[in-house]
């Protein structure tokens, strides 16, 4: 059995607004990061105007990177690069700063076209959210970058339009004009007329948005990553955003959000309800990922593989036993789960996430045992791992909390992230888990060797001879807790 070898990378992101630097652990298909520093230089800050990057902007930008280059250095991390976005392309200094930026890191600096960051941004996205179908809209401080992802249909070029907080800023701060233009602009865009699917929205400006529909909807699980949000949901945070231009009660409300990112909120806000008024998409996305993960894609050449088991090793540190256990784990227990066509949509889907449950049931042994269950339902909850949505995340967490503690009882909040069956599958799960663990010592080939089924109205455990004397009281004991659970009687047997 072999796992993926860990590597590292970073990543600096020279952007219109920011410049950030990333370093990622990527183990197979998952990125988890280490470090996230940023710096908001605003490179970009008047260029429409002068079509210069701004003095100050270029100072900040350049101090920034040189801390970077260090930091790197220290950390030992030999493989890196940095990219730049829109206002350097745009500037007619741009080269310039460019040659400087290079110097400072001791390495050039990629300059990326539009087509280059829309590509980017949905390699991103496809690393991030499983089988994703439909259009993701990268906004960065100058552009928002179109590109068709999964098989929705339409072009598979991406395409780039100047729509960013700093490329609108003369009409900025008068609403009317403001919607005006944008919504001018999306007319002339091909790929938003073609798309079909979701809208998965990428960028720092609608990240916050998505943290402000959390706040008014009063989402209980503050976890950016597959946040989902209806049309009228947006439409309703877009009313505070815009009225935050001209209320002073409003602009308050958004500042104790975000404050270095209020007067933009607006624009965000105007272009996500433009972008779905004007398309026939089914709602948005929040994707935490984008640009930054495409580069690191490109960069160590990875593969575009589901990043959700890969990711539980990385965070939950698995080891080789561990990982052993985990795969047994779902081949003991999948005999006794019958399938639910509406879990999450296919068999296939339900069968992923339940083997995602059986790779961390063995993730909180080191935990003291009183709080053991608490602290392994909420790491499931909130690591940030990839690949899921809200539901399945939520799934996952409740079959480790009962993997750990037979009533486990998650917060109240917590229960409508889950349907009332997504809920009792979770159960399900965690009580078989509970079995496999305890009768098997949480070893995998132990587990291999005996069997767990249905007959009937039966839940047969049957073990060999050689094993025999693993049967205890607690095996017993949680056996039957298992099959109640299924709504069966339970019964051993020894072949």
């Amino acid at each position: 059995m072999s796992i993926p070898h860990p590597r590292q990378a970073g990543i600096i992101d020279i952007g219109s607004n920011s410049v950030r630097l990333v370093i990622c652990d990527v183990l197979g298909a998952s990125i988890l990061q280490s470090f996230n520093e940023k710096v908001m230089a605003g490179l970009g800050e008047g260029l429409t105007k002068t079509g210069h990057l701004s003095p100050q902007g270029v100072e900040a930008a350049l101090q920034a990177l040189s801390r970077y280059r260090a930091i790197l250095r220290a950390l030992n991390v030999d493989t890196y690069q940095a990219v730049a976005t829109a206002a350097v392309r745009m500037a007619g200094d741009g080269a310039d700063f460019l040659k400087h930026a290079g110097k400072v890191l001791g390495r050039p600096v990629r300059l990326l076209s539009g087509e280059d960051e829309a590509r980017l941004s949905a390699r991103g996205v496809d690393l991030s959210i499983h089988n994703p179908q439909g259009l993701i809209g990268d906004l960065g401080g100058s552009s928002l970058e179109f590109m068709h992802i999964g098989h929705a249909g339409g072009s598979e070029a991406g395409e780039s339009l100047m729509l960013g907080p700093l490329a609108l800023g003369d009409v900025v701060n008068e609403p009317k004009e403001l919607r005006k233009r944008i919504r001018e602009t999306l007319k002339t865009s091909r790929a938003l007329g073609e798309a079909r699917g979701r809208f998965y929205a990428v960028g720092g400006a609608w990240r916050a948005f998505g943290r402000l529909v959390m706040e008014m909807e009063r989402y209980p699980l503050h976890v950016l990553q597959g946040y989902q949000i209806n049309q009228g949901q947006v439409a309703r945070a877009a009313k505070l955003c815009v009225d935050s231009m001209t209320n002073a009660a409003a602009r308050q409300q958004i500042e104790a959000l975000d404050k270095r990112r209020a007067r933009y909120f607006p624009v965000a806000a105007i272009l996500m309800e433009e972008v779905l008024a004007q398309s026939t998409l089914e709602g948005v996305t929040i994707s935490a990922t984008g640009v930054r993960e495409g580069v690191l894609h490109d960069l160590l050449d990875m593969k575009l593989e589901d990043p959700l088991t890969d990711g539980i090793t990385a965070f939950a540190r698995l080891d080789h036993n561990q990982i052993a256990f985990g795969r047994a784990l779902h081949d003991f227990i999948s005999p006794a789960l019958v399938p639910q066509p509406d879990l999450f949509g296919s068999p296939a889907a339900d069968i992923r996430i339940e083997k995602a449950a059986c790779m961390m049931a063995d993730s909180a042994g080191r935990y003291h045992p009183d709080h053991r269950a608490e602290m392994a339902y909420d790491q499931a909850l909130r690591a940030p791992y990839l690949g899921v949505t809200h539901a399945e995340r939520a799934m996952i967490a409740y079959a480790i909390g009962c993997r750990y503690e037979k009533d486990f009882r998650r917060p109240a909040e917590h229960a409508g992230l889950t349907t009332d069956a997504q809920a009792d599958r979770a159960r399900q799960i965690g009580l078989l888990m509970r079995l496999g663990a305890v009768f098997s010592g949480r070893s995998g080939p132990i587990l291999k060797r005996v069997k767990l089924r249905r007959e009937g109205d039966v839940l047969e455990l049957e073990v060999g001879r050689r094993d025999a004397n693993l049967i205890s009281e607690t095996v017993e004991r949680r056996l039957s807790q298992a099959a109640s659970q299924l709504k069966l009687k339970s019964r051993t047997s020894v072949r």
